[in-house]
């Protein structure tokens, strides 16, 4: 026997999302493989979703707060609120989730079945998970791993008042002071927890990823359909598919920086680009896109792919902060045509200058964007960029490691 071999570990993995269609919960489904991968028992406890009950060790109350099947919107922000407040008031042993936890964990034999837990894992945000962890960490004297894909308290995704800023700042500490090390998806994050918190927890950088090398086949096997750029004419086709502010506000700032460095072109320019935005955007930023460009209506995956190979260009944008690496980065990585990027964050500008895909501007470059959009050409072949290293099971088998190595030296 090869006593080098890691022996099997037990782990917990808690975390909002695991129903594999939700760009959220990619991340922890790609590690829960690579943990399985390597013959590990993993258990999940996630929100529910349809499915997840037939699956093993994934463990998934109905949450109120959520609407699902019968559940009302309105009943579930009552909820939320409710939970809320007791929860800042009374803290996490009073918090109805954490308690539904315990009951169901018991119930189905779970919590008994993590005797001998070797760690923990939460994925954040749904910030009560991490004092969810915290617990069973400490009940079963565990190290607890904490992932941050977005920050709590540097550029939080969501709009935050002075009351969830107060709490998130105690909460963001007890996490980090009581985690063995935190992974963050981006550059900026993690500078800012070693900065802030340089005694406290080890701090690394895993980003996310593309799944497998899928649109090559995609392509090449779906049935001749028209394209998003059936009226390119000869022109350089661009293209931007998915969201701007829905996904996060600050990111139509780099949609006004672009419209900016277009104004600048002259007329013949502006012609021979062929800019296409595809998917679902509010009033003022259709007003904006369509000064330059056309709207089309979302489509399917199948059409994205195809879009995204017949594209001479990818449009990609960041927007003002630091710590955002957006998902639609790695899609278009899998799709190896040259990126277009107009943002601030460090981290997409360094995956694209390591794998050779594409160039970053920031926000107040207008004049670098506008030449750059002046040397664009038609016709543009697939890249032989070096992607490999954003492959999601290759940055999970990276993230399982450093579990592993962890516990080791423990």
């Amino acid at each position: 026997m090869d006593n080098r071999q890691v022996k099997m570990k037990k782990i917990l993995i808690v975390c909002s999302y695991f129903d594999g269609q939700s760009t959220g919960s990619l991340r922890m489904r790609a590690l829960h493989d690579s943990l399985c991968r390597q013959g590990h028992s993993v258990q999940v406890f996630t929100h529910f979703f349809a499915g997840s009950e037939n699956m093993t060790g994934v463990y998934a109350p109905r949450d109120k707060a959520i609407s699902v099947d019968h559940y009302s919107s309105t009943l579930g922000v009552m909820y939320r609120a409710y939970r809320k407040l007791a929860y800042y008031c009374l803290g996490i042993n009073y918090h109805s989730f954490y308690r539904n936890f315990l009951k169901v964990s018991a119930d189905q034999g779970a919590f008994e079945g993590l005797e001998g837990l070797d760690a923990v894992i939460v994925s954040v945000p749904q910030p009560e998970f991490i004092d969810v962890a915290i617990a069973v960490s400490n009940k079963y004297v565990c190290p607890l791993f904490v992932d941050f894909r977005d920050g709590l308290t540097f550029e939080p995704l969501g709009r935050n008042n002075w009351l969830s800023s107060y709490f998130n700042h105690r909460l963001e500490r007890r996490g980090i002071m009581n985690a063995k090390a935190v992974v963050t998806v981006s550059d900026a994050l993690t500078n800012d927890f070693r900065h802030r918190y340089s005694d406290q927890s080890e701090f690394f950088t895993i980003t996310n990823g593309f799944k497998t090398d899928t649109q090559g086949l995609a392509v090449s096997q779906i049935a001749p359909q028209p394209t998003v750029f059936q009226d390119s004419n000869g022109r350089v086709n661009i293209l931007y598919s998915g969201a701007i502010e829905r996904s996060r506000l600050s990111i139509f700032q780099s949609l006004e920086a672009f419209e900016t460095a277009i104004a600048l072109l002259e007329r013949e320019i502006k012609n021979r680009l062929n800019i296409v935005f595809v998917g679902s955007y509010s009033e003022r930023e259709v007003l904006k896109i369509q000064t330059f460009g056309t709207v089309i209506s979302p489509v399917s995956r199948d059409e994205i792919a195809v879009a995204q190979a017949q594209a001479d260009y990818l449009l990609l944008f960041t927007g003002p902060d630091q710590s955002v690496v957006t998902m639609k980065l790695f899609d278009y990585l899998l799709a190896r045509k040259p990126i277009v990027s107009i943002g601030n964050a460090p981290t997409p500008g360094r995956i694209l200058s390591e794998s050779g895909a594409g160039q970053q501007y920031s926000l107040s470059a207008i004049e670098d964007i506008a030449l750059a959009l002046t040397k664009l050409r038609a016709g543009q072949e697939s890249l032989g960029t070096d992607i490999d290293d954003y492959h999601v099971d290759r940055l999970m088998d990276n993230f399982t490691q450093l579990v592993f190595t962890s516990i080791e030296n423990d």
